[in-house]
């Protein structure tokens, strides 16, 4: 019976615990607009990145490296980690991208007037975040 009791209010602790951060999460009055593929197509410079991978975090390994990304669903690339060259697919706000070599990435993008934010996860477990500008 104490068992059954103590089962039924870790229960109720594990349900509300959950609740709360649901609730808390996110700000309704953001609204992020579906990128458009235009608005990320074009030859970008990245000036500014943060990879974390097995819990050390460096800055800056990706600046100085281009991008370009086409409208016809491929793109190029001077960064190693991205490959010279794959294809992409966009969903709202959302690139899903393999390079020639099978690794994949996938990415949350907002384009504001010439400068491009990713963040996101690669399929080696390297978390990032990186911002370009327009080339």
């Amino acid at each position: 019976m104490k068992r059954r009791n103590f089962l039924r209010m870790m229960t109720i602790m594990l349900v509300s615990t959950l609740s709360l951060g649901f609730a808390s999460c996110g700000n309704d009055d953001e609204k992020v607009e579906p990128l458009n593929i235009p608005d990320a197509v074009g030859t970008w410079i990245c000036v500014e990145s943060q990879d974390t991978s097995y819990g050390m975090t460096y800055s800056g390994l990706l600046v100085g490296a281009l991008i370009t990304i086409k409208d016809d669903g491929t793109y190029t690339s001077t960064a190693p980690s991205f490959g010279e060259s794959g294809t992409y697919v966009l969903k709202e706000n959302t690139i899903t991208a393999r390079n020639k070599e099978g690794d994949t990435f996938v990415v949350t993008v907002t384009v504001k007037d010439n400068r491009m934010t990713w963040n996101g996860t690669a399929s080696t477990g390297v978390n990032f975040r990186y911002i370009f500008k327009r080339v």
